[in-house]
């Protein structure tokens, strides 16, 4: 099966796509978890594997928002999604 160029860019159009909702989503759960959500866990075990996931979540927010945005604005402007948050 031949992988042509269309597919290829249509496949990079879902990537886009995927990481703009990754990204939506993690500054979403980072915003709510910095607002009270980080003293909720019952238990010692919970908090910390809550507290791993978090940090994974605030590395990639980070990450994507370095540079002025730059990763998150190249990935905006090839997924062609509006999503809240968005401006």
């Amino acid at each position: 099966m031949v992988y042509s160029t269309s597919e290829f860019s249509k496949d990079a159009v879902i990537t886009a796509k995927t990481l703009h909702i990754a990204y939506r989503r993690c500054r979403y759960l980072l915003d709510r978890w910095y607002s009270g959500m980080n003293t909720e866990f019952p238990n010692e075990g919970a908090t910390i594997a809550m507290n791993n996931l978090m940090n994974r979540v605030s590395e990639l927010v980070a990450d994507y928002e370095a540079t002025s945005n730059a990763k998150l604005n190249t990935v905006m402007a090839m997924s062609n999604l509006t999503l809240p948050g968005d401006n």
